[in-house]
């Protein structure tokens, strides 16, 4: 039996017993306790325009079909046949104004509403044996939306999401609202990796410092001019409600513009920016001088911004990607990756941010492949008996008293704390979660496991 109170003072500490990356144990109390309660990504309202559209996810190995139904509203719905508990969509997308179960050939609406039981006269005796009015797939227990994203909470008193991501819905616009038509997303792109699910989440909430080092290959071939250490220690880290991330330091001097433009933006973008980003937001960018990059939201659901050159001509084309590191087991993750873009950009930008997304990112992408490489080897040497003896050291950013080496930006727009340099402030923010979610054992009514964040 694994002592969860030992490991948790651990990792308070900034100290992570290692074998938690492949702890068999320690992933059932993630699935019992933080998926089971967490606020957590489905889908994009893009991915499903019109009415009969869907798709089907899933929350570890709770299947959810995600359509859009005849009268235009988006529903949840749990994806097992009310019968004998069969799946009842197996398609991964598609448009139905029904799904049927193959098993019994139960059917229902794409409202989720019960509308045929064959032979239901003979089996059941009619309406007076079983009723079919009010029968329905079940739905989600909690579901909200934000800027077009889907989310659900397998917690039916969970908080409303708009208050879950406090702070952090700030930094979501940058990457999912850059005019008023939002984002539409192409994928998602799914494989699976021999790596922890964590470990992905936890470098995307704040890992500046593996850059150039992993990455160095895209720079020595032309590809980034950004993530050399020079240019890495300049950005900031921060950490707002439930999610943190790092930003990239702009050069000086430039107004909000410039700012993108140097980042690859065209013209025809710029003021669908200035329209609908805050008055905060901008400030960001032209008065802090920082653009956001990578950034986690806890539990699983990562972005990256990022701007690489397409062409030997030396062309800059920032894109946005949506990652899920979607948890099979304690040794094994689905990565899902969807690419974004802004719906009312110009057709060429888009095309041009595609092959941006695609160089790097994605299945193919190299910075993708650098990463896999190392998380697929730390899930492994987590699993050797050696691993339990090895406390790995997640403190960069703090004295031996545990106090930041440098204090927080105080020209920093943002909210939340944030910190220029290199350091684990994002990392250590994102354990904090992930300790007070997987280690408690009963919620009382109305309370979810990250209803409350730390700034440590």
């Amino acid at each position: 039996m694994i002592d969860l109170a030992a490991i948790v003072s651990e990792v308070r500490q900034g100290m992570i017993p290692a074998h938690v990356y492949a702890d068999q144990e320690i992933f059932a109390a993630e699935r019992d306790r933080l998926f089971a309660r967490s606020w957590v990504f489905l889908a994009h309202e893009s991915e499903i325009p019109d009415p009969g559209d869907y798709v089907v996810r899933r929350v570890l190995a709770d299947s959810f079909i995600v359509a859009r139904d005849e009268a235009g509203v988006v529903r949840v719905m749990f994806n097992m046949c009310l019968h004998r508990g069969m799946q009842v969509c197996r398609a991964e997308l598609g448009n139905a104004s029904h799904f049927r179960c193959p098993y019994h050939a139960w059917t229902y609406r794409n409202d989720g509403r019960l509308a045929g039981v064959p032979f239901h006269e003979e089996a059941y005796g009619g309406e007076d044996g079983f009723a079919r009015s009010g029968q329905r797939l079940l739905p989600a227990p909690s579901m909200g939306t934000h800027n077009g994203m889907i989310f659900i909470s397998l917690d039916p008193d969970a908080p409303p999401l708009a208050g879950y991501l406090g702070d952090f819905a700030f930094y979501l616009d940058f990457y999912t609202r850059q005019s008023p038509a939002g984002i539409e997303l192409r994928g998602p792109q799914r494989w699976r990796v021999k790596a922890n699910w964590k470990i992905g989440a936890e470098n995307f909430a704040g890992d500046s410092y593996h850059t150039p080092h992993t990455h160095a290959s895209v720079v020595d071939i032309g590809l980034f001019r950004e993530p050399k250490a020079s240019k890495r220690k300049e950005g900031a880290l921060y950490q707002a409600g439930p999610g943190a991330g790092t930003t990239y330091k702009l050069p000086p001097g430039g107004g909000f513009a410039d700012q993108l433009r140097y980042v690859g933006y065209p013209d025809a973008m710029i003021p669908g920016m200035a329209a609908t980003w805050s008055d905060r937001q901008r400030a960001l960018v032209a008065d802090s001088g920082f653009m956001v990059s990578a950034a986690t939201l806890f539990p699983n659901l990562s972005f990256v911004h990022n701007w690489p050159q397409i062409d030997a001509a030396g062309t800059v084309v920032p894109f946005v990607s949506l990652r899920q590191w979607q948890p099979v087991s304690e040794r094994e993750t689905e990565v899902l990756s969807w690419f974004a873009v802004d719906a009312a950009a110009p057709e060429d930008f888009k095309q041009r941010s595609y092959k941006a997304y695609l160089m790097c990112f994605g299945s193919s992408g190299m910075f993708e492949q650098d990463d896999v490489e190392n998380w697929v080897s730390i899930t492994d040497m987590a699993a050797g008996s050696m691993a339990r003896r090895l406390r790995l050291n997640s403190r960069m950013g703090l004295t031996s008293e545990g106090k930041p080496v440098k204090p927080p930006l105080a020209a920093f727009a943002g909210p939340g704390l944030a910190y220029q340099g290199f350091g684990e402030y994002g990392q250590r923010h994102w354990l904090a979660l992930w300790r007070r979610c997987s280690t408690r054992p009963t919620l009382p009514a109305g309370w979810t496991c990250c209803a409350r964040t730390s700034a440590t």
